[in-house]
């Protein structure tokens, strides 16, 4: 019996990209299409915060951030073109950075460590190995506070690719992020220190997907986990194989609040979000190798449901609405040796 899931997706918004462009962008549009996806998104007190890559016929990747009022809707004027504002040192003593480190911007998270805000990217895919960056920003006018700060291992080797670190935890005394989630391998840091962000091995626990559909590479990193009250809650992904091309999808996993963090529940299944396009394209897609994107970025509580804030095919932002009962739907309980 296939695990795909059958069920019906749930309801959300799609944002026009006219809406998201801050004005300093808007001439992009007149030069060719405009994309805007995969994007973060954080409560800001009774509204929310919305950061998204765009990408213009000139083939620059750029970060914008909006707020949205309580009803999602964005907030006039709020548009910031943030990457415009960003600074990548490349003088570091131990290394310069190139040309792409401070010119490519992609997949944008939004996190808050007690009260301080930070916004995390990375730079694509490009040799000899990428980078990943976290900056804070000022919470009232969105700008960034000093120059970018990159993310760093210390004692093993990273993969030569880094997209999907999930950060999260509960304050800035010691910050927490997921490396992998097949095995599911958990770093510490602490943002108290100045320069490249150093973290540290913490633990590691297999994970079997048992069921779950097959896919390339394991479950891959999404939105940032999210606190319950009991554990987290975290929105991933996986690639599998699509009649158009590679198929991302998204999924869903818990694990413990105490280290070693270890998933307390798998996937049985993919999660369905908000799609109302399918696998169709109102461009060319930006990679011919895949076909229908759903990359989730975000997720927050909001009363009695969940949002998880994601891009559509590599062309949209969305939010989609998504109950308890959907989410416990596609989990299994971990059992003991698995």
């Amino acid at each position: 019996m296939s695990t795909e899931n059958t069920d019906t997706a749930p309801g959300g918004i799609v944002y026009p990209v006219d809406e998201l462009l801050p004005a300093a962008w808007r001439p992009l549009a007149e030069a060719g299409p405009v994309r805007t996806f995969n994007p973060g998104l954080l409560r800001d007190g009774t509204g929310w915060l919305f950061a998204y890559r765009v990408v213009a016929t000139d083939g620059q990747r750029r970060i914008g951030i909006c707020r949205l009022d309580t009803s999602f809707r964005v907030v006039r004027d709020s548009q910031v073109p943030l990457s415009d504002c960003l600074v990548v040192d490349g003088t570091t003593p131990r290394e310069a950075y190139p040309e792409v480190a401070r010119s490519w911007f992609a997949d944008p998270r939004l996190y808050r460590f007690g009260q301080r805000l930070f916004i995390y990217w990375n730079t694509g895919w490009h040799e000899p190995r990428n980078h990943q960056f976290l900056q804070e920003l000022d919470p009232h006018s969105l700008l960034p506070m000093g120059p970018a700060r990159e993310l760093v291992l210390n004692g093993f080797v990273r993969q030569k690719l880094e997209k999907n670190w999930t950060l999260f935890g509960r304050d800035c005394a010691q910050v927490f992020a997921v490396y992998s989630i097949t095995p599911h391998r958990v770093l510490a840091t602490s943002l108290e220190t100045e320069g490249d962000i150093v973290f540290e091995d913490v633990a590691v626990t297999p994970l079997l997907l048992g069921d779950y559909p097959p896919c390339h590479g394991g479950l891959r990193g999404g939105a940032p986990p999210q606190w319950t009250g009991r554990d987290y809650l975290s929105f991933c992904h996986s690639v599998h194989h699509g009649a158009s091309g590679y198929r991302y999808a998204a999924a869903a996993y818990r694990f413990s609040a105490t280290a070693p963090f270890a998933p307390t529940h798998r996937p049985r299944t993919t999660l369905l979000l908000h799609n109302p396009f399918g696998g169709q394209r109102d461009h060319p897609a930006l990679n011919p190798a895949v076909g229908e994107v759903v990359y989730p970025c975000g997720a927050a509580r909001d009363g009695d449901r969940w949002l998880v804030s994601h891009g559509i095919n590599d062309e949209h932002c969305a939010i989609s609405f998504i109950d308890d009962a959907r989410i416990e739907a596609t989990l299994v309980e971990v059992t003991r040796g698995e």
